[in-house]
């Protein structure tokens, strides 16, 4: 019997887990306990916190940044936090929509900024801290960061419009041969980008002429441009349409094409315009790429998805937008004269009702019905924004909220028509410009980044 009460007692072994168990239990009861006051103390230090201190810590980083400036002087707390490079990346990662856009310059006028909001300006609408003998023109904005470019000096700049701070970048591996180089500047917005580090990424034809494009990508980081192998199909890219949309690249065709690049996983995306390609523009909201048909009276907004498909993200009428009423420019397409002489004397008749005719310049011509000339115009924010240009007033009209605002540009010179400029959506923040690393080329990069 002595022998099975053996067998049955406890080992040690067995009583050295059972008490490593029951110190683990504690130890973890504890840290709860730990954690529970913690927080229970953090609640008490916020309900007691005064007012200034929570509007400093929590709603500063969703003021404009020129009015974020004028509130240093209500306390040096405020100065300071202001000042804190913490706070310009969280300013930077804070969603918040377009502040307003940029328009190119004319060989007789410069270029300037054109405020959606009053309070969201900059300090200089025609960039003047820039160093540049002639009116640099915005290629692209990205969460705050605008890349420049001067074509009497052929000088690029990476700046942030709404505190002044740029730098230079070199010059794209290929000369530009048009007047505008297509390039997109890509910055992560991300509350770790404590640099401020961004990337260009720059379209060019492989042969003239030829529709087929190439990428080259610039980064802040290594200082060289670089020319990825990937190439793309994009006859009729128009420089001017480029956006960022979540770390990709993308440009419109003038053939109902969007072309897009990413330079970290490398892949080309091309995605078809849902409509009537002559009335879309791209753009983009929350990171992912918009885009914006006009279908009559109508603006239909598209988001791609992850399939390269366009859904459907919102619907408006011109007239909504507008804000008063609005008829589509009509158009009739004339017959030989010389075939059908019947059927144009109708068409000529029908457009003297409407109002208005011009001159057929051809045997086959398009006579139309002149009315309100509505573009759409680029859009960038955390929500799809419809905007357009009508004479001289930019209307721009948030999807979900349906909350409007409005500018007026000012008189046409001479020889400028706003309807023909070009357009660059810009969101004020306070983001950091990192400077340029400059390094050594790689290996079988140097010959072409020398050229």
């Amino acid at each position: 019997m002595s022998g099975a009460g053996a067998d049955t007692a406890p080992s040690s072994d067995d009583g050295g887990q059972h008490q490593h168990q029951q110190r683990a239990f504690r130890d973890r009861d504890a840290a709860r306990r730990r954690l529970r006051l913690e927080r229970e103390l953090a609640i008490a230090r916020a309900i007691r916190a005064p007012l200034a201190t929570v509007v400093r810590d929590h709603a500063l980083v969703h003021l404009p940044p020129a009015a974020a400036a004028r509130l240093r002087l209500v306390h040096p707390s405020w100065a300071r936090a202001l000042a804190s490079p913490l706070f310009a990346v969280a300013h930077a990662a804070t969603p918040r929509r377009a502040s307003g856009l940029f328009v190119a310059p004319a060989p007789t006028t410069a270029g300037y900024f054109l405020p959606l909001d009053a309070a969201d300006t900059v300090p200089s609408p025609a960039l003047a801290f820039l160093p540049a003998s002639s009116p640099p023109t915005v290629l692209s904005s990205s969460h705050g960061l605008a890349c420049c470019f001067s074509p009497a000096d052929d000088a690029y700049f990476v700046c942030n419009p709404a505190t002044g701070s740029w730098h230079g970048v070199p010059c794209p591996p290929c000369r530009i041969t048009w007047p505008r180089p297509a390039v997109v500047v890509l910055f992560d917005a991300g509350v770790y980008n404590f640099r401020g580090d961004y990337a260009l990424v720059c379209a060019f034809e492989s042969e003239p002429g030829s529709g087929i494009y190439c990428f080259a990508v610039f980064a802040s980081g290594t200082g060289v441009w670089w020319v990825a192998d990937a190439v793309a199909p994009a006859e009729g890219l128009v420089p001017s349409s480029g956006v960022d949309a979540g770390g990709t690249a993308w440009w419109r065709t003038a053939i109902g094409t969007a072309v897009g690049y990413n330079p970290v996983t490398g892949r080309v995306d091309l995605a078809l315009c849902p409509g009537d390609s002559a009335q879309w523009e791209i753009g983009s909201a929350a990171g992912t790429l918009h885009c914006a048909v006009r279908d009559g009276g109508d603006v239909m907004v598209f988001r791609l998805d992850r399939h390269g498909g366009w859904e459907v993200a919102a619907a408006v009428s011109v007239a909504e937008i507008l804000q008063r009423p609005w008829q589509p420019e009509l158009a009739y397409e004339l017959s030989d004269s010389e075939d059908d002489e019947e059927e144009e004397a109708a068409g000529q008749a029908e457009v003297e009702r409407a109002g208005a005719v011009l001159a057929v310049a051809n045997r086959y011509s398009m006579v139309r019905v002149p009315s309100d000339v509505v573009r759409l115009l680029p859009f960038q924010g955390a929500e799809a924004e419809v905007v357009l240009l009508a004479g001289r007033r930019v209307v721009a009209l948030e999807t979900v909220t349906r909350r409007r605002r409005e500018a007026v540009l000012p008189d046409q010179p001479a020889g400028k028509d706003w309807s023909a400029v070009e357009y660059a959506a810009h969101t004020n923040t306070l983001a950091l410009v990192a400077p340029v690393v400059f390094m050594e080329p790689p290996d079988d990069q140097e010959e072409v980044v020398a050229s």
